[in-house]
């Protein structure tokens, strides 16, 4: 699995605002796991939809696990109460997967991901 593959993705979308634009796009697609991946493989990142999703649930059990121990900044305690997901990849990127909010505020918006 190539998470590290992952976690660079969504570092480089949380330094990139037009990355951050074609993101929001990709999420906007019928196949929104797909349109991500092959935008991530179009700038150099090779994962799969799965290896994306997987990321996607191991980053929001760690949020859940966070705020369960108040652990939480203000930042992504609001992320998650607003029923977002959260992306840990060392930077949080703010924007929603299947209604979970994604770690630094990078505001992508609120798509409704279908995952």
């Amino acid at each position: 699995m190539t998470t590290t593959a992952v976690q660079e993705f969504l570092t480089k979308v949380g330094e990139d605002e037009a990355l951050q634009k074609e993101l929001a796009t990709a999420l906007e697609a019928e196949n929104d796991r797909q349109a991500v991946t092959e935008l991530a493989e179009s700038k150099g990142y090779d994962f799969t939809p799965e290896e994306l999703w997987a990321e996607v649930q191991k980053s929001q059990a760690e949020a859940q696990a966070k705020q369960e121990a108040g652990e939480l900044s203000d930042e992504e305690l609001e992320a998650v109460a607003g029923g977002e997901i959260a992306i840990g990849v060392g930077t949080l990127v703010a924007f929603t997967i299947g209604g979970v909010a994604a770690g630094a505020t990078i505001g992508i918006g609120k798509s409704q991901i279908k995952w």
